[in-house]
C-alpha cells in the first residue's frame, strides 16, 4: 500500500503515477492479447449506484445511525481504520476538499472517499446551484472495486449528530433534564432531535441570533414530536443555565458561551469554530476536559483551542476502555472534527440497506 506521505513529494508521486500507469498499460496489453477476439468481450455494466436524499432518508433511523457513529469510534480506538490527511485546494476564493480512509469491520467496513467543494459564487448563478457539494464514494476493502456513490449533504445531517450523541452518552453518561441548543440552523435542529431522541430530556431549550428562527424552530419540533418540551430562550446565559447537556452549533466570529454561566459536570457538544474564534470563552476549554474524534486533526485545525494549551483525549479511548470515563462532577466538551471512518461506516450502512442485507 502506498503511503499518504509520500503525496507531498512531488518526485516520489511522479514516480509512483508513472509506475500505475505502465502496470494498467501492460494489464490492458494482456487482457486484449486474451480476448483477441472481440466477440468474446462482455460489456461492462456500471457496478455501482448513487443513492438520492431521499432514499438516504427512507433507509436510516436513528438507532441504526448510533450503531455506525459507535462502531466507527470504536475500530478508530483499537487502529482497526486508517485515514489520510485532510488535503484542501484553493480554487481563488473557493475550494475543494478530501480525505479518505479505510475502516476493517464485518459489518461497517470499507474504503471511502470525501470530496467536499464550496463555490460561493454559485448562488449568483441563474438558477443558483448549492453553494456546498460532496459525495461520498464507498468501495470494497477486497477488491477496491467502487460500490455506491453517496451524497455528502444529506449524509452528514446523521453522521455530526449521531456521533455527539455517542460522545454524549460516553462522556455525560444517560442522565440529565435539560439540553441547550446554540443555534437554530440546521446542525442546532439535527442535534435536538437526535439527541432528545436517546436522552428524552424533560426541556429542549433553542437559542439563536434572530429569535424568530429559534421560535419556528420550537413551533416545528413540538409539532413533530407532539410534544411541549422545545422551548425558546431570549439568551444564552438563559438558555444554558442549569443546562446538563449544550450544542453550540453557530457561525458565530464571536465567543457566545461564558465559562461562568455552565453548570458543573454539564457536557458540551461543540460543533461551530472559526479560524481566529470559538463559541465556547477560554476559562471554558481551560477548566474543563475536551475530547474528539481524531487528536492528530483536531491538533491540527483546531488552533484556537490549542494555542489555550489544551491537550485533546479521544472519545474512542473512553469507549473502549484505554483511558477512564470522565467522573460525573467533571465538566467535559465533545469538540467534533469528522472523519471519513464516520463517513466509511455510514456509506457502508446505507449500501447495505439499499441492498437489503441489513
Amino acid at each position: 500500500m502506498v503511503n499518504i506521505s509520500y503525496f507531498y513529494d512531488a518526485k516520489v508521486t511522479e514516480a509512483i503515477i508513472y509506475e500505475m500507469c505502465e502496470e494498467i498499460v501492460q494489464y490492458e496489453s494482456d487482457e486484449f492479447t486474451h480476448n483477441e477476439d472481440n466477440n468474446n468481450m462482455q460489456k461492462m455494466s456500471c457496478p455501482y449506484e448513487y443513492l438520492t436524499d431521499h432514499r438516504i432518508e427512507e433507509l436510516l433511523t436513528w438507532e441504526k445511525a448510533y450503531e455506525a457513529a459507535e462502531r466507527a469510534l470504536e475500530r478508530f480506538a483499537t487502529g482497526e481504520a486508517h485515514q489520510s490527511e485532510r488535503l484542501k485546494v484553493p480554487v481563488g476564493p473557493n475550494f475543494l476538499f478530501t480525505m479518505c480512509g479505510y475502516l476493517k469491520d464485518e459489518e461497517y467496513g470499507g474504503l471511502v472517499s470525501l470530496l467536499f467543494t464550496q463555490f460561493i459564487s454559485n448562488k449568483k448563478l441563474e438558477p443558483p446551484l448549492p453553494v456546498v457539494h460532496s459525495d461520498i464514494t464507498l468501495m470494497d476493502e477486497k477488491t477496491g472495486v467502487t460500490k455506491v456513490i453517496v451524497p455528502g449533504r444529506e449524509l452528514v445531517n446523521w453522521v455530526l449528530p449521531s456521533v455527539s450523541v455517542m460522545a454524549t452518552r460516553h462522556l455525560h453518561g444517560k442522565t440529565g433534564e435539560v439540553l441547550a441548543i446554540i443555534g437554530a440552523g440546521n446542525q442546532g435542529r439535527l442535534h435536538a432531535i437526535a439527541l432528545h431522541k436517546f436522552f428524552n430530556f424533560s426541556e429542549v431549550r433553542v437559542w439563536n441570533r434572530t429569535a424568530s428562527k429559534a421560535e419556528d424552530l420550537v413551533k416545528q419540533l413540538n409539532k413533530a414530536m407532539t410534544s411541549s418540551v422545545f422551548v425558546t430562550a431570549n439568551f444564552v446565559e438563559e438558555c444554558v443555565n442549569n443546562a446538563d447537556v449544550i450544542v453550540t452549533a453557530t457561525k458565530a466570529s464571536q465567543t457566545l458561551v461564558k465559562y461562568s454561566w455552565i453548570k458543573k459536570g454539564a457536557h458540551i457538544n461543540a460543533i461551530g469554530v472559526s479560524v481566529v474564534t470559538t463559541e465556547l470563552d477560554d476559562e471554558t476549554y481551560r477548566s474543563s476536559t475536551t475530547y474528539t474524534d481524531n487528536k492528530e486533526a483536531a491538533e491540527i485545525e483546531l488552533k484556537p483551542i490549542v494555542k489555550l494549551g489544551v491537550k485533546f483525549k479521544e472519545v474512542g479511548d473512553v469507549i473502549v476502555g484505554k483511558i477512564q470515563a470522565p467522573k460525573k462532577s467533571d465538566t467535559t466538551i465533545f469538540q467534533s472534527s469528522g472523519t471519513a471512518i464516520q463517513y466509511c461506516a455510514f456509506a457502508r450502512l446505507i449500501s447495505d440497506l439499499h441492498k437489503g442485507k441489513q
